[in-house]
């Protein structure tokens, strides 16, 4: 979470976080987990790509126009997903 979030609605900076956790089981690392393994890198090598062509253009785009921008790549890097709420204009969002 970077400390300045900014909604990418507003621009306003009155925007409150709540996490989002997926919770799995011994099963389920069980039947799935060798898959998990070999898709890590494979999400890491994705997400990598994302903020190098994408991410940092549209960033410097918003930043122009005095907008905020969630990252896209983040959500690739992290295991929880995070729900911003704007307190000024009430636009929900993830990052």
């Amino acid at each position: 979470m970077s400390i300045n979030m900014r909604c990418p609605k507003c621009g306003s900076y009155k925007v409150q976080l709540s996490d989002e956790r997926s919770k799995h089981g011994c099963f389920w690392f069980l039947v799935f987990g060798i898959l998990y393994l070999i898709w890590i890198p494979i999400k890491w090598c994705v997400g990598f790509m994302i903020l190098l062509l994408f991410d940092w253009w549209m960033a410097l785009i918003k930043a122009l126009c005095h907008k905020g921008y969630v990252w896209k790549s983040k959500g690739w890097f992290t295991l929880t997903k995070k729900l911003y709420y704007c307190h000024d204009c009430g636009y929900n969002f993830r990052a």
